[in-house]
């Protein structure tokens, strides 16, 4: 019998399984304990949804009663620019509605993802800090054009452009316009966050530019005194959403730029909560006192006691790995394969294969139809080593399945179509001829073959001198 699959399997690494425990630097969300902190990693949460997929939510975010209130209000209060000192009163107003912004921004930020009410908890002087960041931009802006000439000085204005959401978090984590001016935070933000920062930097410019827009035709269509308070409405509901949308970035990232949210509940994700939902925030108050042994232990009693979410199994399978418990995490893997396959999640139970591979390549199902629909499903996705790993030797440990046939026939079509071995493709294709002479696959099986047969003997037929 020719020797079967024995191709060294390539292990699939999981991201995120097996990061040990590390500290960042934080900024801190408490006004009297200002500047940067450090901060344990969140493990006991599910991620918050991405903001790509809660656009909608983040447009609609300043038509809640308690922002619309303030929206409407301060964009009535612009009208006071008619009145004496009406330049100071409207610079008053501004900035008023800023702080209403940080407000916002620092309360999605922490995970409340309703608007506060008007500015409760701000630093009275954030909006005047904003206001002499983007004045500061703007200023180095026209030193860099005078100074650096056209072509340098306006890519110094878009690279500005790009940092200045980087600097208002940092102000609004921080409260210090000395620390929003240090270009090391935005640098660690964007490096932190990644391309998400630069996708967030592209739509707070189409709101911007929808303002602007919103704003002339307003402007144009409607009288004076109507569309002074319709401007301002507008660029008050685009503020508003862009702060939100700043501090939404903050949320979703907050383990990669290490900020701790002040509200763990409200990382849930929207819609119906996990019924678990008690148990993974007991898990995260141990996580957060430094006790991660209490956590898992308490995660591996209610696993075995009652069973778990996939939120339950996923966090238990994160505090194993930070333990570096191997044996405990395989043995796991095996137990959560079988709930996922009978649950027919089966995506998600080839992502568990795939973790447990990159900690043993021998790691496989127990049963011969998890390995069939496993190795099927990672073909469709593209992953031929994957698959090919699930199948090796699958005779041996399922000598009586019925779907040997079907697996060798997948096997021999990734090994020649995705691997360039067509020795091991043939070796297999010949061995399903010799041991299943009658199986209904058997046309495809010979037509597979001659194909490979053909392939080698081009490959190793002379090339003619010329």
């Amino acid at each position: 019998m020719p020797v079967l699959l024995r191709s060294t399997p390539i292990v699939d690494g999981s991201k995120g399984l097996l990061r040990g425990p590390r500290t960042l630097i934080a900024f801190s969300s408490n006004r009297q304990s200002k500047g940067i902190r450090m901060s344990a990693p969140s493990l006991a949460h599910t991620p918050p949804v991405p903001f790509w997929n809660r656009l909608r939510e983040i447009m609609r975010y300043p038509s809640h009663m308690s922002a619309m209130i303030t929206i409407v209000a301060l964009a009535i209060a612009k009208l006071a620019v008619f009145l004496p000192f009406g330049r100071t009163l409207g610079l008053m107003v501004t900035v008023a509605m800023y702080r209403y912004a940080f407000e916002c921004l620092r309360a999605t930020a922490n995970g409340y993802m309703e608007p506060p009410d008007l500015a409760q908890s701000a630093d009275r002087s954030l909006g005047w800090k904003q206001i002499w960041l983007m004045l500061i931009f703007i200023a180095i802006s026209i030193v860099g054009l005078g100074v650096f000439g056209p072509r340098l000085g306006v890519a110094l204005m878009l690279f500005l452009g790009i940092c200045l959401p980087g600097a208002t978090m940092t102000l609004a984590m921080n409260e210090s316009l000395a620390g929003a001016l240090n270009p090391a935070q935005w640098i660690a933000i964007i490096a932190r966050i990644g391309w998400p920062y630069v996708a967030v930097v592209g739509l707070c410019l189409v709101i911007l530019m929808s303002q602007l827009y919103a704003g002339a035709f307003a402007a144009k269509v409607l009288p004076p005194f109507v569309a002074l308070i319709m401007v301002g409405v507008i660029a008050n509901y685009a503020l508003v959403m862009t702060f939100h949308l700043m501090g939404y970035l903050i949320y979703q990232y907050h383990d990669a730029v290490g900020f701790e949210p002040e509200a763990p509940q409200a990382l849930r994700p929207l819609g119906k909560p996990d019924p678990d939902q008690d148990v993974l925030d007991e898990v995260a108050a141990f996580v957060r006192d430094g006790n991660p042994e209490s956590a898992t232990s308490l995660l591996r009693g209610h696993l075995r006691s009652r069973g778990g979410t996939h939120a339950v199994h996923t966090q238990y399978r994160k505090l194993l790995a930070l333990a570096n418990d191997r044996d405990a995490l395989l043995r796991h893997g095996h137990e959560y394969l079988n709930i996922l396959m009978a649950q027919e999640k089966d995506r998600l139970a080839l992502g568990l294969v795939r973790e447990c591979k990159a900690l043993d390549p021998a790691f496989s199902p127990t049963e011969a139809g998890q390995v069939t629909q496993l190795a099927g499903l990672a073909a469709q996705g593209g992953e031929a080593q994957l698959a090919l790993s699930l199948l090796s030797g699958f005779h041996k440990r399922f000598p009586k399945s019925q779907d040997i046939p079907q697996n060798y026939l997948l096997a021999a079509v990734l090994l020649h179509e995705r691997m360039n071995q067509d020795e091991q493709a043939r070796a297999l294709l010949t061995y399903l001829r010799g041991n299943y002479p009658g199986h209904p696959l058997m046309a495809d099986i010979d037509a597979r073959l001659a194909l490979i047969e053909r392939t080698m003997a081009i490959a190793r037929k002379p090339v003619a001198k010329a």
